[in-house]
């Protein structure tokens, strides 16, 4: 290496520099990118877990305030029924 010139030289260097750099900094960069996209999509599972528990429950409130609406005009429907028979309402 003695007979190479001084840009020369300097650039080998710098691209064995660069492999080497390379060659520890790829695989740091693939671990930190797997790590992020396996944690992204736990996270995703996890609101999508979550959207369907509210979806869920809303539907299981609104069966439960149609029921309730359900409930309440049968006893109207009742209580008219009585009164136009003449019948006394129970308690």
């Amino acid at each position: 290496m003695g007979n190479l010139p001084e840009s020369t030289l300097n650039l080998l260097l710098s691209g064995l520099m660069g492999a080497l750099g390379g060659l520890f900094t790829i695989p740091i960069n693939a671990l930190i990118s797997w790590r992020l996209k396996r944690d992204e999509q736990l996270y995703q599972h996890q609101l999508d877990m979550i959207a369907k528990k509210r979806e869920l429950l809303l539907q299981h409130q609104l069966e439960m305030e149609r029921r309730g609406k359900d409930d309440e005009l049968n006893q109207l429907r009742e209580t008219i029924s009585r009164l136009v028979s003449g019948a006394k309402p129970k308690k």
